[in-house]
């Protein structure tokens, strides 16, 4: 990571983001080769995916999406536990859209199970968005490529930590959507997404003195890495000014770019450009974007863990002087 954004295996994101396809980036991630031809996953067979369509509705209605993705994950485990790294992140991706694509209501076990067609941006776009046009799906591919890796951020560590203990890939996965769960982490772009509600209410003007006064953070700006605007969110939001837009929702996020700009300092990070593609798009601001994505850095990260010294994450408590 530097001022100008993350690169993988060498390759500036930034790019990656506007001519590849997640699955090229993911396959990036896993093998450090970049193809030029476009790159196909094989679909889940119908039997694998009603299992897992069953696991998630044995859990009821109130399972959220993260909450989904784990039982995904652990179900498509079963009986895989020797699988590298990069294989069982295949496994759970190609699983996740054909899974979830399956349940409408997102409460009931899938009663057939056809896969959605389409590269992975396209099956992803038709869980949250069935009616998704190309802008759409190519904003949503640019997003998953841009989240699909970000150093050593906290859940990223949390599958590391996995990896050194030897847990198998399925487990350590799932370790790592238990930490991007958190409002401080992946889920703050659902949070940036309120601010869009206020400032429809309230006007942005408003909507932003509300929370100062309050003395809360401004969701969607800042980052501890940049200090400069992160630079994701310039070209995520390229995609995201290319959407339909008949309800001028747009206009909304300029009126609150512009109050911000006038009264914090902050730049607006990744979780701004996030929540601004599901309020544009239409989709479910609490969709799990970042979670999708992120499976593919955590399974390079995990796979480079697997060729260190085990055991090499150990805190020691001291006792207090003061």
């Amino acid at each position: 990571l530097d001022e100008a954004g993350p690169s993988y295996r060498g390759h500036d994101v930034a790019g990656l983001a506007r001519s590849a396809s997640f699955e090229q980036v993911a396959e990036l991630l896993w093998t450090d080769r970049l193809a030029a031809e476009p790159v196909t996953w094989v679909v889940p067979d119908a039997d694998a995916v009603r299992h897992c369509a069953n696991a998630i509705a044995g859990y009821g209605p109130g399972l959220d999406w993260i909450n989904r993705l784990a039982v995904i994950a652990t179900a498509v485990g079963i009986g895989h536990a020797g699988d590298d790294p990069a294989t069982a992140a295949r496994r759970i991706l190609t699983m996740i859209p054909a899974v979830l694509v399956s349940q409408p209501d997102r409460d009931r076990a899938a009663k057939s199970a056809v896969a959605p067609s389409g590269d992975y941006a396209a099956q992803v776009a038709a869980v949250f968005a069935p009616d998704a046009g190309e802008a759409l799906v190519g904003a949503i591919r640019r997003a998953l490529v841009l989240l699909a890796d970000h150093e050593l951020a906290t859940s990223t560590l949390a599958v590391r930590v996995a990896g050194s203990v030897r847990a198998d890939p399925y487990a350590a996965i799932v370790a790592g959507l238990a930490v991007v769960s958190g409002p401080l982490h992946g889920a703050a772009g659902a949070a940036a997404s309120l601010l869009f509600n206020d400032c429809i209410e309230l006007g942005a003007a408003d909507a932003v003195r509300r929370r100062l006064v309050a003395r809360e953070r401004l969701p969607g700006f800042g980052h501890m890495i940049y200090r400069n605007e992160d630079p994701r969110f310039t070209v995520l939001i390229e995609a995201v000014r290319r959407l339909p837009d008949p309800e001028g929702r747009l206009f909304v996020f300029d009126d609150l770019l512009a109050e911000a700009g006038r009264v914090v300092s902050r730049p607006p990070n990744i979780d701004l450009a996030l929540a601004a593609l599901a309020f544009v798009g239409g989709i479910d601001p609490k969709a799990p974007l970042f979670a999708i994505a992120r499976i593919a850095g955590w399974a390079a990260h995990l796979a480079e863990e697997l060729d260190e010294r085990p055991v090499r994450f150990r805190g020691l408590a001291r006792r207090s002087t003061g």
